[in-house]
């Protein structure tokens, strides 16, 4: 090693540790060697992910940048679209009170009117009379039929089940017998009568629901009843060897489950439909014995037995998952459809097929009622009822939820109402005219929820109406219109123009009519104002 030459040391000391300098080391014999190769790989590679490494977090901070930048344009949309709403509450207000302003203006006048009334006093003067004029004017596009006032059991005599305010003297007959004539709507279906000028025909109304109050009533009735089947069969359940333990809860389980995974699309429900179906059917068949219940009790009207042998009893277990769908279906509707009103459909489909099914019907009809008993209950805006939402009295006739000992926030109340709402035109709406079954829940019903709701008097109406009306026309006006044609559009203004005008201070929903009457113009030409 003593004798080694000076350019041997020197290539040792170059294969060891390369000379980084370019122009020093090309001219070496060793720039191709293995180790100088390794080590401008290594040198590349580090390079390299510095450089990745870079661009990686300037691809970060852009993305960063493109999110941030969405939001905020969703941010000023949502924003400019609360304003847009809340400058046409504003404006409506503004009108209601200009309006309210402008009827004490006659007052100015008396003083040149008491003159001749003195100079001519056999001349009555009859304030009764033109006081109603404004309200007696209806609303143009009603097919209505003349009003009867001294036919006590009529009180909505109009030809569309609405109410308009109406003076202590028959309205004149020109006025009510006005036809339709110029509206942007489709055509009616074929089983739709269609709206037509009619001046005393009664038999050209719109079908009116039977003892509609009376049946409102049956439901709470309903209710009671099957809450007491729910805790006789839970205690049987727990009774040793009972053929219920275990299998009731798992039929349970089984069907909450299943409506929970219910969807929009083609086919995408077909297997919890069909898992339900089984265990309907396997109830009903007694694979799970149960004792036989009245099914009287669980519908509203007395229904007559058809041919053959009927004792005028089910399986309980039949009944109380019957009951387990309708209370699934409502708490889908009030989970899911409150912020988004579209995933009412596939529910709505889902519980046409199951109440329409004859298998699962009793003496003909379906058992629907069931159902309908639990709308009541959790949404009575739609039977007729009302009441203050700012008193406890007020709240529990609306339907307002309590946590605890405390009520539920109004936005919470709100996002319930509105999946209620939209889940009742859901199941109210479908059209059976291609369908061998029966409709369970025609729209007559829609019908008269509707206009329960739009008749109340001024000074009854609660923001809790307003967000019902909301949602059981939005989304759901062309099925509507399909189904009634021209009188759905005079249905349509009544509610979303003139009830809105009966609106309290307090009450911000009534604004969001008006703003859905603005959308439908733009979006599909139907002019309400």
């Amino acid at each position: 090693m003593s004798r080694s030459s000076p350019a041997r040391r020197s290539q040792q000391h170059i294969l060891s540790s390369p000379e980084r300098n370019f122009r020093t080391s090309f001219l070496f014999d060793s720039r191709n060697n293995e180790l100088s190769h390794l080590d401008a790989l290594a040198a590349a590679q580090v390079e390299h992910d510095r450089v990745r490494e870079a661009a990686m977090r300037v691809y970060e901070m852009h993305e960063l940048k493109e999110e941030s930048e969405r939001i905020r344009h969703q941010q000023q949309r949502e924003q400019d679209r609360l304003k847009a709403e809340a400058d046409l509450a504003a404006k409506e207000r503004k009108l209601q009170e200009l309006r309210a302003k402008s009827i004490p203006k006659p007052a100015h006048s008396p003083e040149p009117k008491q003159e001749p009334l003195k100079a001519a006093p056999g001349l009555p003067v009859k304030p009764a009379e033109s006081r109603p004029q404004p309200l007696q004017k209806p609303i143009e596009g009603h097919a209505a039929v003349k009003q009867e006032p001294q036919s006590a059991p009529q009180p909505q005599t109009n030809g569309l089940g609405f109410n308009t305010a109406k003076p202590a003297q028959p309205p004149p007959q020109p006025q009510l017998v006005k036809p339709v004539s110029n509206f942007a709507s489709p055509a009616p279906m074929d089983t739709q009568p269609k709206a037509q000028p009619v001046a005393s025909q009664h038999t050209q109304k719109a079908p009116q629901p039977p003892k509609v109050a009376q049946s409102v009533e049956r439901y709470v009735q309903i209710h009671q009843e099957l809450k007491k089947l729910r805790a006789s069969l839970q205690a049987e359940a727990k009774l040793p060897g009972s053929p219920l333990k275990g299998a009731m809860g798992t039929y349970r389980r089984e069907i909450r489950v299943c409506i929970g995974q219910l969807t929009s699309g083609r086919n995408t429900n077909n297997g919890p439909t069909q898992k339900i179906t089984t265990a309907l059917r396997e109830a009903l068949q007694q694979k799970v014995p149960s004792p036989p219940v009245e099914v009287s009790k669980y519908v509203v009207a007395a229904r007559q037995p058809g041919e053959g042998a009927d004792d005028g009893t089910l399986p309980a277990l039949f009944i109380y998952l019957i009951n387990i769908c309708a209370k699934g279906i409502i708490n889908q509707f009030i989970n899911e459809c409150g912020a988004n009103p579209k995933a009412a459909d596939p529910i709505g489909v889902f519980t046409a097929h199951i109440f329409s099914t004859p298998e699962f019907q009793w003496r003909g009809a379906s058992l629907i009622d069931i159902l309908i008993a639990k709308f009541r209950i959790t949404c009575p805006v739609l039977f007729g009822l009302a009441g203050n939402d700012k008193t406890e009295r007020g709240r529990l006739a609306l339907g307002w939820r309590k946590d605890g000992s405390a009520w539920i926030t109004e936005q919470s109340h709100n996002d319930r109402m509105a999946g209620l709402a939209a889940g009742y035109a859901a199941v109210s709406l479908r059209d059976f005219s291609r369908s061998s079954k029966t409709n369970p829940y025609p729209p007559t019903n829609y019908w008269t929820a509707l206009a329960s709701i739009v008749n109340c008097p001024a000074g009854q109406t609660s923001n809790t109406q307003y967000v019902v009306v909301r949602y059981l026309i939005d989304g759901h006006e062309q099925r509507f219109l399909n189904f009634y044609g021209n009188a759905a559009v005079a249905a349509l203004r009544l509610a979303l123009v003139e009830f809105p005008k009966k609106a309290p201070s307090n009450a911000p929903a009534a604004g969001s009519l008006q703003a859905l009457a603005e959308v439908l113009k733009s979006t599909t030409g139907l002019v309400l104002a």
